[in-house]
């Protein structure tokens, strides 16, 4: 198994997540982390709700519906992932361009979060804020130059190597990589 060759001091189970005599003979109440990551989203909230139940510090669960991910945090998952999010989210990293370092989506996609590392020749280089003419339904939120954040009013003048992070909704972010280009 891949997972166990990769995690030299992790405890990987093949079995049934909901065998309490399993769970307890393992040490349950003793794992720092368990992660449930079977091909049913029901049973992968079980099994970590009974992780947690049982005492083990912190429990994850796989879901593969996107909208089951809040539900599950809600009653008690500590993190909720789902494999299609992450899958979307590293596609569209090396598909929109270079400069991106990080990307979050919100509502199935319908929101973004993107971090981008502006270059010299980037079009948004060199301008004010307030003279930049940003697509509807987007806003630089921050801009980390070396050690400091700032949040930038509209007479900021971005500059090369910033870090700039932009919040926007899915329509705007073809336009949106065109000033980081």
């Amino acid at each position: 198994m891949e997972v166990a060759e990769t995690l030299e001091n992790a405890l990987i189970l093949n079995g049934d997540g909901t065998d309490l005599n399993l769970l307890r003979e393992e040490g349950i109440e003793n794992m720092d982390v368990v992660i449930s990551v079977t091909d049913s989203d029901e049973k992968n909230l079980l099994c970590a709700l009974l992780g947690k139940q049982l005492g083990a510090k912190k429990v994850i669960a796989r879901a593969d519906r996107s909208d089951y991910l809040p539900l599950f945090e809600m009653v008690g998952i500590d993190l909720a992932v789902s494999p299609r999010e992450a899958t979307v989210s590293e596609v569209l990293k090396l598909t929109m361009g270079r400069g991106i370092q990080t990307l979050t989506t919100f509502e199935g996609e319908k929101a973004e979060i993107i971090e981008y590392t502006v270059s010299q020749g980037s079009k948004i280089v060199g301008k004010p804020l307030n003279k930049v003419k940003f697509p509807k339904g987007a806003l630089i939120n921050m801009v980390v130059r070396g050690r400091d954040t700032i949040v930038p009013r509209g007479d900021f003048i971005i500059e090369n190597q910033d870090r700039v992070v932009i919040f926007s909704m899915a329509s705007a972010m073809s336009e949106i990589e065109k000033f980081f280009r």
